[in-house]
């Protein structure tokens, strides 16, 4: 046997240029194009609402020389909300951290695990709070996009025409399910059809939203591993088999109509990004670094009229 062998000339080393890791991609995840943030410099407030009976009547009249012109009013009203305080940390052996290798940066992983622990949490808040039937203006249950007779454009159109003839404003937004679009969307016969005839027999939510006259379509994609930590693994997709059509302002202000915003706690987090990241140098564990984030917020519907839900499509 030749000397010396491979063993001897080559000891195994960590690589400096790759690793793998499920950090999914942040443009999985819907709560912040779904429910814009709007910040709040204390944990509880209120929001004012104007009336949109009032808004949306006329009573001007034809008005004749040495006479008035009609008075009208409008009214308010307020509602609350609160914003809950969400957090997550890990903690770094000083040690560990010192001996790590070249490719690895555990407080730079500390704050990505963390930040995404804290991003699927609030899809999770978002699907549970925005993604189900007696949340919004209607509700359209008898949807079955799997046959192929049915009508998803058409559905969708009147959700369109609803939404608008209600408020005055035309939906931006489709949230498709996972459900709703890799099991019956992409492939309904229907939308294949409408396809030009020298493209490919592939459908994607950008075509959807030509057909359709939305902008926004978003395809809900964001994971989550609902076992408990030791447990098999369970995953699954954070939203169902459902449709959400909305009028959503990407920068809610004053006056603003739109069917959902996150409260945020600016207050306790310094900034408006949502998310804050903490280091903490713990002397009474010999300088153990602990890494946290946190967030404040509370996601509220607060425009129902401005939204139209269609539930599983898929059945």
């Amino acid at each position: 046997m030749p000397s010396p062998g491979l063993g001897d000339v080559h000891v195994d080393a960590a690589l400096t240029d790759f690793s793998t890791a499920y950090f999914q991609d942040p443009s999985s995840y819907v709560w912040p194009r779904l429910a814009p943030m709007v910040g709040t410099p204390q944990q509880s407030n209120r929001y004012f609402t104007y009336t949109k009976a009032d808004l949306l009547r006329t009573v001007a009249e034809k008005r004749a020389p040495n006479t008035e012109a009609p008075v009208r009013n409008y009214q308010l009203s307020d509602s609350r909300f609160f914003c809950d305080v969400w957090s997550v940390a890990h903690d770094i052996s000083e040690q560990v951290a010192a001996n790590a290798d070249a490719v690895l940066d555990p407080e730079q992983d500390a704050a990505r695990l963390l930040a995404q622990d804290l991003n699927i949490r609030m899809d999770v808040e978002a699907a549970s709070t925005f993604f189900a039937t007696s949340i919004w203006g209607t509700d359209d249950t008898n949807e079955d996009w799997s046959d192929a007779a049915s009508d998803p454009l058409g559905a969708i159109s009147t959700g369109v025409k609803t939404v608008l003839q209600n408020t005055g404003f035309t939906p931006n937004t489709l949230i498709l399910g996972p459900g709703a679009w890799y099991n019956v969307l992409d492939k309904h016969p229907d939308i294949i059809a409408r396809l030009p005839d020298n493209a490919p027999r592939i459908a994607t939510p950008e075509f959807i939203g030509t057909l359709a006259g939305i902008p926004n379509v978003i395809v809900a994609k964001s994971i989550r591993n609902s076992a408990e930590e030791g447990l098999t693994a369970s995953y699954g997709f954070n939203f169902g088999a459902h449709c959400l059509l909305a009028y959503v302002d990407p920068a809610p202000g004053p006056r603003s109509p739109t069917a959902a915003v996150t409260f945020n706690w600016t207050g306790l987090l310094g900034q408006s990004s949502g998310i804050r990241t903490l280091r903490h140098e713990m002397a009474w564990k010999d300088a153990l670094p602990r890494i946290e984030v946190q967030s404040a917020f509370d996601m509220v519907a607060v425009g129902t009229d401005l939204g139209y839900f269609i539930s599983d499509v898929d059945s």
